[in-house]
């Protein structure tokens, strides 16, 4: 059975519209050198930073910010993206990273995705920061599935429950994802076909979602090919951002839920491309 999302205040497609709030008073603000630091330090948690939230967290203007960043650019020391700024293009933090980062968006987005799920459903789920909410939804509200994972942490969580089936991929363990991958790993999940498939990257763009590592992108590539649905589950300030590799073009997926409206050529392309898009 095919189930419509909708956003947590019911309504398919609404947006919440949350900010955060400044951490830094008038009064407190930093010098140019630890404003370096701590972009920098925020990017080892976080793939991307955003101008605004930078600047309203620092007490500063966004043309500060703005200037900091390229700055720190022409340095080599991050890149600069379409309203903010991502590690260099080669590099993601790690899944123990990206775990402490945007906790509260990730859990919105999990709750919403959650809802394509139907009891007795089979589900493919990637490792990964977002999908790991997801896995600590399923087994919360003990949901009846089988889940096919290649993520071992999402594996454990959903093992605490018992109306979970977990089938745990083969493959090399990667110690930076919490996962395994390889060609033992995509080969697996071909023997199967499931009702519902779930996985996030680094960034989206007109041009598709876009990662960093190769191994990781065949995995969400051999997911997305067996299952009927295929839900992109992504958070704002992986907006726009082009990293390394393609991953699959946007019309590979059927669903996608974010946190914040879509930019409008994001939501332009996703339109096109046949998307549905909610915001959590």
């Amino acid at each position: 059975m095919t189930m419509a999302l909708k956003s947590a205040s019911g309504k398919a497609g609404a947006a919440k519209g949350t900010t955060e709030k400044a951490s830094a008073k008038n009064g407190d603000r930093l010098d140019r050198d630890e404003r370096h630091r701590r972009i920098i330090g925020e990017l080892q948690s976080n793939p991307t930073v955003r101008i605004s939230h930078l600047a309203e967290a620092f007490g500063v203007s966004t043309e500060t910010v703005r200037r900091d960043i390229d700055n720190l650019s022409s340095r080599g020391l991050v890149e600069r993206t379409y309203g903010g700024a991502a590690a260099p293009m080669g590099r993601e933090p790690s899944v123990r990273e990206r775990n402490t980062a945007m906790v509260a968006e990730r859990q919105r987005i999990a709750a919403v995705a959650i809802q394509a799920i139907a009891p007795g459903d089979v589900v493919m789920i990637d490792s990964g920061a977002t999908t790991h909410h997801l896995a600590q939804r399923i087994a919360a509200e003990g949901i009846e599935a089988t889940v096919i994972t290649n993520g071992l942490e999402i594996a454990e969580e959903l093992g605490a429950s018992a109306n979970v089936r977990v089938i745990l991929c083969p493959g090399a363990y990667s110690a930076h994802e919490k996962g395994v991958y390889g060609q033992d790993t995509c080969d697996f999940l071909g023997r199967f076909h499931a009702n519902v498939a779930f996985t996030s990257a680094g960034g989206i763009t007109q041009g598709g979602v876009t990662d960093v590592d190769s191994n990781a992108c065949w995995i969400k590539r051999a997911m997305f090919k067996r299952a009927e649905r295929r839900i992109f589950m992504i958070d704002h300030a992986k907006f726009n951002v082009r990293l390394l590799e393609i991953v699959m073009p946007l019309s590979d997926l059927t669903d996608l839920v974010v946190d914040k409206p879509l930019p409008e050529n994001l939501a332009e392309a996703s339109k096109n491309a046949g998307i549905t898009t909610v915001v959590a």
